[in-house]
């Protein structure tokens, strides 16, 4: 029994490598080798891309079988077990007899051909990425797993469905495995954010009150308890959206995860949250810099999932957006004033028509601009961390020039700061 003989892994041959595999493991050896060799050409191409190393064959094999969403990982994704006697064990069983075996004489064939260099012992080009980075970090823990579980090894079919079954609960399965946060494409569903931004909380200076309301009450949604929808409102750059994907840097190894989403495309919700109801993790549903003008009307699809539709919000959901209006919707001094026969004739509730997205969520956090103090804070506390080395005081003059010339106190002006200073003196 070869590759195309799978059932519960099929999806896996979907890629090109794998139908090159059964294609030449299909073939008579004398007729093999130009088939091993376009093998092997991609491997090499997969290989650099996903940077894998060592016996690169197994570890693609790897690579497919634990981002490959079926029956078995999305059972165990959610948390559920899955039986031995049950028919979707055994068919898991059955699938990794034939990996193995095929991983195997795949290997003597390439063995055979002279190719076993680029399957069992490559050894890729040198880092180009730092080691922190999110490619670095998925091929690091794809690599640890390669090591305790192998295909090739002495570990039976029940051990390897043990090893995988732990893998799906804590990593998830598919894209949900390899990235913590994501866009949504109405074509193509959840798309992974390849360079995301791998901020921390403790690289957030100031706005203490703020970080703990919004820590404590995504610990809660993380650990499955009740937990508010979160409005984050203030001054433009005083890190309301740092702190959100910096919250997802923290808790991805408890399952949470960041679905981004813009304003311009409220009315795609229901599908969205259709798509994320079922997964075994946790998302935060984030919308940036949320924001309405008095005639636009979208964020009435918003309104009603957050409280008072008849479809429930998933309970593995949650919003948080940020806006620089504390009220979201643009209000006007005549949505106050009622003697214009002109206008709407009950203006108070066009008026709280306007007021109630804002209300719906659970917890307002407000972040005003920071002051002097605070802004030079920031200043030192990200000279210190990029590596700048100047006499402090010299350094708080500098700051405090560039604020009142460019665009006053603000995390995002200090950091803007520190860069043209870096230029500066490079």
């Amino acid at each position: 029994m070869y590759l195309n003989h799978l059932t519960v892994y099929r999806r896996i041959m979907e890629h090109p490598i794998l139908q090159m595999m059964s294609d030449l493991l299909e073939s008579a050896p004398e007729e093999g080798e130009e088939k091993a060799s376009r093998l092997v050409a991609l491997l090499i191409r997969q290989s650099e891309k996903y940077l894998l190393e060592g016996p690169v064959l197994e570890a693609w094999l790897w690579h497919r079988i634990l981002g490959d969403v079926n029956a078995f990982s999305m059972n165990c994704e959610n948390g559920w077990n899955v039986p031995p006697e049950s028919s979707l064990y055994q068919g898991v069983k059955r699938d990794l007899q034939i990996i193995k075996r095929a991983l195997g004489d795949a290997v003597e064939r390439l063995e055979g051909y002279g190719l076993a260099e680029y399957a069992v012992r490559y050894v890729r080009c040198a880092k180009k990425r730092a080691d922190t980075s999110p490619a670095e970090h998925r091929a690091a823990v794809l690599r640890d797993f390669c090591e305790r579980h192998s295909l090739s090894g002495a570990a039976t079919e029940e051990e390897l469905i043990e090893c995988l079954s732990e893998y799906y609960r804590h990593q998830g399965c598919g894209i949900l495995a390899m990235y913590p946060m994501f866009r949504w494409e109405q074509e193509k569903g959840l798309v992974g954010v390849e360079n995301y931004d791998t901020v921390r909380m403790d690289d957030l200076v100031g706005y203490r009150y703020q970080k703990e309301a919004l820590v404590e009450n995504t610990l809660a949604f993380v650990q499955g308890k009740e937990a508010n929808n979160v409005l984050l409102a203030g001054a433009g750059g005083t890190g309301k959206s740092s702190a959100v994907k910096a919250l997802v840097n923290e808790y991805f190894d408890q399952g949470l995860r960041l679905l981004e989403i813009g304003k311009e495309q409220m009315d795609q919700l229901p599908q969205v949250l259709s798509y994320i109801a079922g997964r075994g993790k946790r998302f935060i549903l984030f919308i940036d810099d949320l924001s309405f003008e008095d005639f636009e009307t979208d964020y009435k699809y918003m309104k009603s999932l957050l409280e008072g539709s008849v479809e429930k919000k998933p309970e593995n959901v949650v919003f948080y957006a940020t806006s620089n209006r504390r009220h979201i919707i643009q209000q006007k001094w005549k949505d106050r004033q009622t003697e214009h026969y002109d206008e709407e004739v009950h203006g108070i509730e066009a008026m709280n028509e306007k007021l109630s997205l804002s209300q719906r969520f659970g917890l307002t956090l407000t972040y005003p601009a920071p002051n002097q103090t605070l802004y030079l804070e920031i200043v030192r506390f990200l000279a210190e961390k990029s590596g700048v080395k100047e006499d402090p005081k010299i350094l708080e003059r500098a700051a405090l020039q560039w604020a009142m010339e460019q665009k006053g106190f603000s995390g995002r002006s200090a950091r803007q700061f520190i860069l043209s200073y870096q230029q500066k003196k490079a």
